[in-house]
């Protein structure tokens, strides 16, 4: 009987076609082989919302020779990635083949020989709710992309740029968390540190802390005068030591989220590229004598563990470690209610293919990854990492309110930290006794001052998404990467900013589709998603009660075009040289520029002038130059790009006084125009907005 197996990836098809050798004929789609239209909406509005698909441009070869190998077969089998998008792309291939052929889904969590193998022998047939939840998110994001993205285009005049029912929900967390920054307001408080030594010199440092736990020292004169109490003590006996043992456990198997977060944290890679990477260790890498997949499927949230690798787990635990190293039980994680389907973690295929072991057949990067997921993936099996705990206190007879506290922190068993280093630092106190003298060296006092919310990062951005139920973690990847091609974001020292481009953007969008383009509304669109997958809701009735309010919030944007095109003009006192008219900010295919107001009548441009400079460059001679930048005026080397010199600012000292450390304010100029900061800067970060 002549079977043929049809997968999505040519890298997949050549594993398993090297794992079945020569056993079955294998096609690969390359992708889909359908999607929607590229210049219509391509979703039938008043025929129930159904999606009008087509052949991919450059993909009618691929489905031709689908069709002559499926008429030659006598059974076929769809192996696409077991997911929603492979579940689509396998119907999308059932829908060419003609007449009626016997049609098989079979489901890969693993290209290996035994899961290539079990995957045969246990076929399946199309999951048509998987399909439909994919058709109704498809037409979601058609029906937010296709008609909300040209009112982007009329404003900014900018056809590069795009609105996305996630991606926009994305941007939004990224502009508010600059926002917060911007707003937020610094307090200062202050730490007392006492430094005492034990009777043969052996020193410890104990913290001031308040009864009241979280109450801080915010007054100065108040910390000056804790000070000199405590400058008085001299001599003084311990009070209290209490030691505890706590156990640490090891954290579960990696999920697509989590893997994304952990590369972004400790390899620093982008998450496209930790997917990209992921998909090919999973789709198959030839080694010495054979070509496999090394890691199960890397699209999955969840963490649930085969009880066959689990015991294999525990062999290769008390082979390498010992059976102290084993805990008594199985570790059995728990999943979110929304998890898809039999879908396991991502872990090694095969425990005997240690990443040391196979080293010299992985670029550097996949290496990385192969590594980390190896130890994650055998670390959630073993046993629990110890600590010894110890909190030593110092009660103060004239500070009832007050305790001297020193906390400390040792490892006595590694665990599944031998596998799996700890990045947390031990803090190792001297031994001590209860009631125990020790004598006073210093105090310290220090002023310090909160600090804004941090900026997200790929990996935190990324957290935030996945605990809000933002999209799905097999979309983080896309959607942040989305960011920025279409200049929203950028990244700098590995922190998310918003460009003023992706401000002005995100304020459109936010303000003219509140209902759409909000945190708890995404969250609920993706459990109906959901609902539509376990059969429990019709897709084009997700659609539909999505589509009704969007719709109205579509026309009033549209009517309000002008005035939105209008409020983003910003007017400059410069007049225009051809017609008298202000010249203004306008924005277009190349970002922000200065033009006539009274474009179209008048098309006047600004062209950058250069004004030169006495001053020489101090790296190459050339003479400097004013320039106009992102930033406003600055002065820089006019050889760029040869010579890259940039002058720094000249900070411009004001009377006023920093209310924080008394230092003198200065005139700074930042991405969003100029405003008064804090001389004594890192030091100090008190700002505010100029008035």
């Amino acid at each position: 009987m002549k079977e043929i197996l049809i997968v999505e990836s040519p890298t997949k098809a050549k594993t398993i076609s090297k794992i079945l050798r020569g056993g079955m004929k294998v096609l690969s789609t390359k992708g889909h082989i359908k999607d929607l239209p590229k210049t219509k909406l391509g979703v039938k509005i008043e025929n129930n919302f159904e999606p009008t698909y087509i052949i991919i441009k450059g993909k009618g070869k691929i489905v031709r020779e689908i069709k002559r190998e499926a008429k030659k077969a006598e059974m076929i089998y769809l192996g696409c990635d077991p997911d929603r998008e492979g579940e689509a792309i396998a119907f999308h291939i059932a829908e060419e083949i003609d007449g009626d052929k016997e049609i098989k889904r079979v489901l890969f969590y693993e290209i290996t020989k035994e899961g290539i193998k079990r995957a045969l022998e246990n076929p399946g047939t199309i999951d048509l709710n998987k399909v439909n939840s994919h058709k109704a998110r498809r037409v979601l994001d058609r029906l937010v992309g296709y008609l909300v993205s040209p009112i982007l285009w009329r404003i900014f005049r900018n056809r590069s740029l795009s609105a996305g029912r996630v991606q926009t929900v994305a941007l939004r967390l990224i502009v508010e968390r600059e926002k917060e920054i911007e707003t937020f307001v610094p307090e200062r408080y202050f730490v007392l540190t006492a430094i005492f030594a034990k009777k043969n010199g052996e020193k410890i440092k104990f913290c001031l802390e308040h009864r009241k736990e979280g109450e801080r020292i915010r007054n100065e004169d108040e910390a000056k005068r804790l000070k000199e109490t405590l400058q008085e003590l001299k001599e003084i006996n311990i009070s209290k030591i209490f030691t505890e043992i706590k156990n640490k456990s090891p954290l579960p198997p990696f999920i697509t989220a989590s893997l994304q977060q952990e590369a972004a944290r400790k390899l620093l890679f982008p998450s496209k590229k930790t997917m990209f990477l992921a998909q090919r260790l999973f789709e198959g890498i030839d080694l010495k004598e054979e070509r496999t997949g090394l890691i199960t499927y890397p699209r999955t949230d969840s963490k649930r563990v085969a009880e066959e690798f689990i015991q294999k787990e525990r062999e290769f635990i008390r082979h390498f470690f010992g059976e102290e190293y084993l805990p008594e039980r199985v570790r059995h994680y728990k999943d979110r209610r929304d998890t898809q389907g039999a879908h396991e973690a991502i872990r090694p295929t095969d425990l005997e293919k240690r990443p040391e072991l196979i080293k010299d057949y992985l670029d550097a990067d996949s290496y990385k990854l192969y590594d980390l997921i190896f130890r994650r993936a055998v670390a959630s099996q073993m046993a629990d990492s110890r600590y010894e705990e110890r909190r030593i206190e110092i009660a103060l007879p004239q500070l009832e309110d007050y305790l001297l506290v020193a906390n400390g922190r040792k490892r006595i068993f590694d665990g599944f930290e031998k596998i799996l280093p700890s990045e947390e630092r031990e803090v190792i106190l001297p031994e001590l006794k209860e009631g125990e003298k020790v004598n006073l060296v210093e105090v310290l006092l220090e002023e310090r001052a909160t600090q804004p919310p941090p900026r997200y990062t790929e990996a935190s951005l990324i957290k935030k998404l996945e605990v809000n139920g933002i999209g799905r973690p097999s979309t983080y990847a896309v959607i942040i990467s989305t960011l920025f091609e279409r200049k929203y974001v950028e990244k700098k020292n590995g922190k998310l900013y918003p460009t003023e481009l992706g401000r002005k953007a995100e304020e459109i969008l936010v303000n003219n589709f509140s209902s759409i383009f909000e945190i708890n509304f995404t969250r609920k669109m993706e459990e109906e998603l959901d609902l539509i997958e376990e059969k429990s809701k019709e897709w084009q009735e997700v659609v539909r009660e999505f589509y009704l309010p969007f719709v109205n919030e579509l026309k009033k944007s549209e009517e309000n075009i002008p005035k939105m095109r209008e409020d983003l003009r910003e007017e400059l006192p410069e007049k225009c040289p051809i017609c008298g008219r202000n010249l203004v900010y306008q924005w277009g295919r190349f970002g922000k520029f200065i033009a006539c107001s009274g474009y179209p009548e008048c098309q006047f441009v600004k062209k950058e002038e250069k004004e030169f400079l006495e001053e020489r460059c101090p790296n190459c001679g050339r003479q400097l130059v004013k320039r106009i930048g992102k930033k406003g005026e600055f002065i820089a080397c006019s050889g760029y790009p040869e010579c890259k010199f940039i002058k720094k600012e000249e900070l411009k000292l004001l009377p006023e006084k920093c209310p924080n450390c008394g230092k003198n304010l200065v005139e700074r100029r930042g991405r969003f125009g100029k405003f008064i900061a804090c001389s004594g800067y890192p030091e100090c970060q008190f700002k505010k907005r100029k008035k």
